[in-house]
């Protein structure tokens, strides 16, 4: 991709993430990187400016001092602005405010200001200061240094960060960004699409790609530009291992193979998978299963192809930040390269990629789904009536919220079952859980769904699924609960 770039140095929780993501937002493209990344490192990726960005428990965590000598433009933010004084030679005196709003006034005159003469900011922490030689306050509230610079060395601290639906907030980033570390406002769908099919090409050249296409959004994004990029070199392998959700192969063979042109191979495993899951309760063995399983036939199905080079993967930049993957990134077989299309794209730049290659809505608004399909929402062993229930459960769930028009507000929601302990005449008794989550800043919160939506859920669920004895809501944050009970890893 394009090298015109802000680094994010990055000392721990969500402000960084946030703030990557609220830049590229206004156009300008960013990287995070952790905040002990070395100065020669930093000057081998070659930046247009850094970012200091995070919250730390350790009050003393530091980046490498030299980078405040290397040239580059530096915005150090609440504890970034901290590490700043503390390296160049000031000090930290002691925490004066927390968690309060407080009228700051600006010091125009500073381009990271410009514009801006006061604005009501929330306020985590504010700290006594003893500003290092060369450095002057450029806003302040109530006496209390809230900002400073050494505007000679373009050096920057807040004490201050960006909130969400902060105009002034994106302004000064703006500032920072564009009018003084000179950067470019080319981070648009269009030139993202450009950039990632130019990268294709330049590296798959006239070779074959072959990619395990599971129908989410990453990996239909992947799928859309693959074939965008190099057409008919693209092979597209569907393994249907029958812990699908209501509709799911159909949408894939709809939306790419009939709307595309897409060359997709399904490969039906049901039997396979259902075998192996047999007599298992825990949820690591049965991820483990899973995952094995769908390994050994991606490596039998991909002996198949001549000419194949290449492996696709679907992961995103939170993969990549977290260093994490879907339980579908496999590991590269053996004698293929490997090529991530949106490794550097969060998840909201990923649905919008689809939506600008034509992807319908179920792809691109589509719910998320562990790597294991709908074991991991079963608690206990897999059987064929708990994986029927499950399903049809989840979809009236789909279908309700949709017909509300929540479906966009409502990141993540679906159905758990697991059996009661409950005694009586009837052989069989499940619970079905509805759970909801939706996003505040980068983190996932519990959503309150309206009553009667889950009031017609739960009429549904339990006229159409005779199986079903009780219908729970389930609020547990996340964390500590991921969405699923039974979460594929730790």
């Amino acid at each position: 991709m394009k090298r015109d770039m802000l680094l994010i140095l990055d000392f721990g929780g969500t402000q960084a993430q946030d703030l990557a993501r609220r830049l590229r937002g206004c156009q300008i493209y960013c990287e995070l990187r952790p905040f002990d990344l070395s100065a020669d490192e930093i000057a081998g990726i070659a930046p247009r400016g850094l970012i200091l960005a995070g919250a730390c428990e350790d009050d003393g965590a530091a980046c490498d001092a030299a980078v405040f000598s290397m040239g580059l433009p530096v915005l150090g933010i609440g504890h970034g602005a901290r590490c700043m004084v503390r390296l160049l030679g000031g000090q930290v005196r002691h925490t004066a405010l927390e968690d309060q709003t407080l009228q700051l006034h600006f010091v125009s005159t500073s381009p990271l200001f410009s514009g801006l003469s006061y604005s009501d900011r929330y306020i985590t922490r504010l700290d006594m200061l003893e500003l290092p030689e060369g450095f002057s306050v450029i806003a302040h509230g109530h006496g209390m240094a809230a900002a400073f610079a050494c505007e000679e060395k373009k050096l920057y601290g807040m004490q201050f960060g960006v909130e969400p639906n902060d105009p002034d907030g994106l302004q000064i980033l703006d500032h920072f960004a564009a009018d003084i570390c000179g950067c470019e406002h080319w981070w648009k769908t269009e030139t993202i699409v450009d950039s990632i099919v130019e990268d294709i090409r330049s590296e798959v050249g006239d070779c074959q790609a072959l990619m395990a296409l599971s129908g989410g959004v990453d990996s239909s994004v992947c799928a859309a530009l693959m074939h965008r990029a190099i057409g008919e070199q693209m092979h597209c392998l569907y393994i249907d291992t029958g812990l699908m959700r209501k509709g799911d192969t159909r949408v894939v063979r709809e939306s790419f193979g009939l709307a595309m042109g897409i060359r997709i191979h399904c490969v039906n495993a049901r039997d396979r998978f259902f075998r192996r899951l047999e007599g298992l309760t825990d949820s690591e063995e049965k991820w483990a299963a899973i995952s094995n399983e769908f390994s050994t036939i991606y490596q039998e199905e991909a002996a198949r192809y001549s000419g194949v080079e290449f492996l696709v993967k679907g992961t995103i930049y939170s993969d990549t930040l977290s260093f994490t993957h879907d339980e579908q990134n496999l590991n590269v077989l053996s004698g293929y390269r490997l090529i991530e299309p949106t490794r550097y794209l969060f998840k909201d730049e990923v649905r919008a990629v689809g939506e600008y290659l034509g992807l319908p809505e179920a792809i691109t608004q589509r719910q998320p789904l562990p790597g294991s399909g709908l074991a991991m929402r079963i608690t206990g062993e897999v059987t064929m009536e708990k994986l029927a229930v499950v399903r049809e459960a989840d979809a009236i769930l789909r279908e309700e919220i949709e017909q509300a028009g929540l479906h966009r507000r409502v990141r993540r929601y679906c159905a758990q079952l697991s059996e009661t302990t409950a005694t009586g005449p009837r052989a069989c008794r499940y619970v079905i859980a509805l759970r909801a989550l939706t996003l505040a800043g980068s983190a996932s919160i519990a959503y309150r769904m309206p009553y009667d939506l889950l009031e017609r859920a739960t009429e549904r669920i339990l006229a159409e699924l005779p199986q079903v004895d009780r219908v729970v809501y389930d609020l547990t944050p996340c964390p500590p609960r991921s969405i699923d009970w039974e979460p594929a890893r730790p």
